[in-house]
């Protein structure tokens, strides 16, 4: 289960960087669990991140500040849509909070090759580190590289800004195992990040 604490004294990156993470109703509360992220200092893509960029290659995106994109009723009826067909546990309370009211300052809107709208990634960006923090996407992709590509390609872009670190959220065997094939991938352990074994 895990552990919430009201920051108040830390800064969000030194939040970040203890290992905690966001809470999705409440901008000042962090919690602890297994957090995960990519050290951009040992950027490397494999050839499976090759094979993601390859596969994804017809998609399209554009990152903007959340504050310049429009969360309108069209856009809340199409997240509800997806989250119910995927079955997620998600109240679109919730996804209406990091849209609006969060600290959460980046958006990447994705594309098909007939320009439908397929996913939306939330992020939060500062001068030394990023975190996506939540993809919403149709389900018709979920069992696609399209959700994966969504992951790498903010880290492939925070590298290119000069960031230190793209936090990737949770990452246990049961939620975003398939992170640790993120280029630099760790894990916060035991009061430290380590390298996944």
């Amino acid at each position: 289960m895990p552990q919430f604490n009201l920051q108040t004294t830390s800064t969000i990156d030194e939040n970040y960087h203890q290992g905690l993470l966001p809470q999705r109703n409440g901008k000042n509360l962090f919690y602890q669990e297994t957090s995960s992220r990519s050290n951009l200092y040992k950027f490397s893509l494999s050839s499976e991140n090759r094979r993601i960029i390859n596969k994804t290659d017809f998609f399209t995106f554009q990152s903007l500040p959340i504050n310049q994109f429009e969360y309108n009723i069209s856009v809340q009826k199409t997240i509800y849509e997806w989250i119910k067909k995927l079955e997620w546990d998600f109240p679109i309370s919730s996804v209406k909070n990091i849209f609006t009211n969060h600290i959460f300052n980046y958006i990447y809107i994705w594309k098909n090759e007939k320009q439908e709208i397929v996913a939306y990634s939330v992020c939060y960006f500062s001068s030394e580190i990023s975190h996506i923090a939540y993809v919403f996407y149709d389900p018709k992709y979920s069992h696609h590289n399209l959700p994966i590509r969504l992951t790498l390609q903010v880290i492939i872009d925070s590298q290119k800004r000069g960031l230190n670190y793209c936090y990737l959220g949770r990452f246990s065997k049961e939620s975003g195992f398939y992170k640790r094939t993120m280029p630099g991938f760790e894990y916060y352990q035991d009061n430290c990040w380590v390298k996944y074994q």
